[in-house]
């Protein structure tokens, strides 16, 4: 029996491409033709929102809209409905005809999500920053970024409609599950008080992992429970960089007296740690609903609104700090862009979408965080 993806609540906010396949029931609701869609019928707003599926994961990692099917079972190449261009035939088919949805086998090993890269990496380097760097990293960092894979191959496995793809998984999934095991008892070893963040790990994991079980691996509350697990990990990489001191979860006798301050010198050690690591974990779920609302939940009005209450909220609250010097005015300052960020971005993207123009693609969104990681971790370190 293969699995099929269930359908999400939110696809009440989508309107498909024309070339996706369409149901009986659909045919009877919806007679708009490719090519009518491409001449933009009245009233329809050209929305490249794909269904799960291999050509969901090729949208999000070209920005490309999905071909109709029939158009690539023809071997013929539809123009974009953002580009304008008139449509072209051809006798023969490409790769993406011979193998729908690109490489499949790759897509196993390698993950697609642009954000991934800078959520994995910057925690780490605001637990190096306020703590110091322990050599146990070199196990540790491996050992991290191993999980992750693990979990996508497994992700992959588990969202698999065929015994091919769900075969195509098994590789990467036995790789990176023996890398990360093996690499984690040698941590474990080497630094046994890490196994006290299994505490706040743990249920973080699970709901990662129910959520993909259940074909919903890119839902709202799965990319949440991700982002809070990848932002805890710069309390671990400081406690590493502090030698396990400061008692459990940092709340022992002696956890003021370990490296890091606050701008005030109020907070030390593990009181300043924590703060950091909650600011951390807020900027990430924020990009969670940001980038959703102008990708895979474009005119969902009630995330953006969402989106735009908890940045708005965190920037008030460290405005609030920065006046009284717990935290550093530049980092508040990057809090209040963010905040306009949330909004006027999305309504941008709404409005090229709108307008029938290219909108902004998966790739170039990743670029722009990258920016506003390295303003974030720069924004904190120097005070």
């Amino acid at each position: 029996m293969t699995q099929q993806r269930p359908s999400d609540p939110s696809d009440r906010h989508i309107e498909y491409v024309s070339g996706q396949p369409e149901t009986d029931a659909d045919a009877t609701t919806a007679s708009t033709s490719s090519e009518d869609f491409a001449r933009g019928p009245r009233g329809r707003i050209p929305y490249q929102q794909s269904r799960p599926g291999p050509e969901d994961d090729r949208l999000l990692a070209t920005g490309e809209p999905v071909r109709p099917s029939s158009v690539r079972a023809g071997g013929a190449r539809s123009a974009s409905p953002w580009s304008g261009a008139s449509a072209t035939s051809s006798t023969t088919p490409g790769p993406s005809a011979a193998r729908p949805g690109g490489q499949p086998g790759r897509r196993a090993w390698l993950p697609n999500q642009h954000g991934a890269h800078y959520m994995l990496l910057l925690p780490p380097i605001m637990g190096w920053v306020v703590g110091g760097f322990s050599w146990v990293n070199l196990l540790f960092i491996p050992a991290w970024l191993g999980a992750y894979l693990t979990y996508w191959a497994w992700s992959q496995w588990a969202r698999a409609r065929s015994p091919r793809r769900r075969a195509l998984a098994l590789p990467p999934l036995a790789v990176y599950t023996t890398w990360t095991a093996l690499l984690g008892v040698v941590t474990l070893a080497v630094a046994p008080y890490l196994l006290q963040w299994v505490v706040l790990l743990a249920p973080l994991c699970a709901i990662t992992l129910w959520e993909s079980w259940r074909g919903r691996e890119r839902s709202l509350l799965s990319g949440l429970a991700t982002t809070a697990a990848a932002a805890l990990m710069a309390a671990i990489t400081y406690s590493l960089g502090v030698g396990g001191r400061g008692g459990f979860l940092g709340l022992g006798a002696d956890a003021t007296s370990l490296p890091g301050v606050s701008p005030n010198g109020e907070l030390t050690g593990w009181a300043w740690m924590w703060p950091v690591t909650a600011l951390t974990a807020a900027y990430f779920c924020g990009t969670v609903p940001y980038i959703k609302s102008m990708i895979r939940e474009r005119f969902n009005r009630p995330l953006l609104a969402g989106a735009v209450a908890w940045h708005v909220l965190v920037a008030v609250a460290t405005v609030s700090l920065a006046r009284g010097g717990w935290l550093p005015v530049a980092h508040a300052a990057l809090w209040v862009v963010l905040a306009v960020r949330s909004l006027a971005v999305p309504l941008w993207q709404w409005h090229l979408v709108r307008a029938r123009r290219a909108p902004l693609r998966p790739r170039t969104m990743g670029v722009a965080e990258i920016v506003f990681c390295l303003l974030f971790v720069l924004t904190l370190a120097i005070h």
